[in-house]
């Protein structure tokens, strides 16, 4: 038993990180959600994959369960003032960012054909894969409070993205304190839907 953790311990401290290559989002709204599209908006206005996505269904690479969120225009910049913050490895929202969530609630409530995909993002301290489930966590959090102001939870999606997608790349407190947050993209209906 000392044996196996001993061996334990080993592998799970003094690996060094490498760094590694970071997906940015851009600031331009309009795409569509396809079925498998990760809903990444370039600036052609086509949706492109960014990288391997873990969706709160647990799936790598591909969303499930997007039957009604399929052909929705996406704006990530509506909401772009609701992002909610985190502390260090916490899930629960930084203290008076709940009116945050509540904003996002009450245009969602105004506009019940309206849905949000909530994300959630981490600093890079961590492993990749406890990035990914911290950052879940943090979405599910978000969504749960959504669902308590009462939002119906068939209108909302939750994806992490981990460490993946920092808000500010750089190695500072002020930036792992950007980067721990969840922010929300307004899926709307098309035109003529």
């Amino acid at each position: 038993m000392l044996f196996l953790l001993a061996i334990v311990f080993l592998f799970s401290v003094g690996c060094k990180k490498t760094p590694k290559g970071n997906s940015y989002l851009p600031k331009s709204k309009g795409g569509i959600v396809g079925k498998s599209n990760l809903l990444a908006n370039n600036n052609s206005g086509k949706i492109e994959t960014q990288g391997e996505v873990v969706s709160s269904e647990g799936n790598i690479g591909e969303l499930s369960g997007l039957e009604d969120f399929e052909n929705l225009l996406m704006d990530r910049d509506i909401f772009a003032t609701q992002t909610v913050y985190f502390g260090f490895d916490r899930t629960e929202p930084k203290p008076g960012d709940s009116d945050k969530v509540t904003a996002v609630a009450d245009a969602l409530s105004n506009s019940p054909k309206n849905k949000i995909l909530v994300e959630g993002h981490c600093d890079e301290r961590g492993t990749e894969e406890y990035n990914r489930a911290l950052g879940e966590r943090r979405a599910l959090t978000i969504r749960d409070i959504l669902v308590e102001k009462g939002i119906s939870p068939n209108r909302i999606r939750t994806m992490t993205f981990g460490e993946d997608r920092p808000a500010d790349p750089n190695l500072t407190e002020t930036a792992y304190r950007l980067n721990r947050r969840s922010e929300f993209v307004l899926l709307t209906p098309k035109p003529g839907t």
